[in-house]
């Protein structure tokens, strides 16, 4: 969630243009939990490949934004831990992706 000390400024149109700008970055899916950018290459074909994560937490969702290279790939979430992302591939590729867990004040 998107802090900012609204309620310190004085000039009513500068407060709602920023309430209207922390409306807006609040509303985002990727900024609704804590997700982490991740760029991975891969160079063959794994199987249950153990990546560290460093989130802290296990990840319950993936936003995966791009993969390239010969290889596709198959996120193994059942088998995420605090520590690892495990990933299976047919063969060499890089891929990009949002790891994290997404979190809505309604869940």
């Amino acid at each position: 969630m998107l802090e900012l000390f609204i309620n310190k400024i004085k000039d009513e149109y500068v407060k709602r243009a920023l309430q209207n700008v922390r409306e807006f970055f609040n509303d985002q899916p990727v900024l609704k939990g804590n997700f982490k950018f991740f760029e991975i290459t891969i160079g063959a074909a794994v199987s249950n490949m153990k990546y560290p994560h460093n989130l802290g937490f296990i990840p319950k969702d993936v936003i995966q934004l791009s993969v390239t290279g010969a290889g596709s790939l198959t996120w193994n979430q059942a088998s995420f831990d605090m520590n690892y992302l495990d990933i299976t591939t047919t063969g060499a590729c890089v891929v990009r992706a949002f790891i994290g867990t997404y979190k809505d004040k309604q869940l």
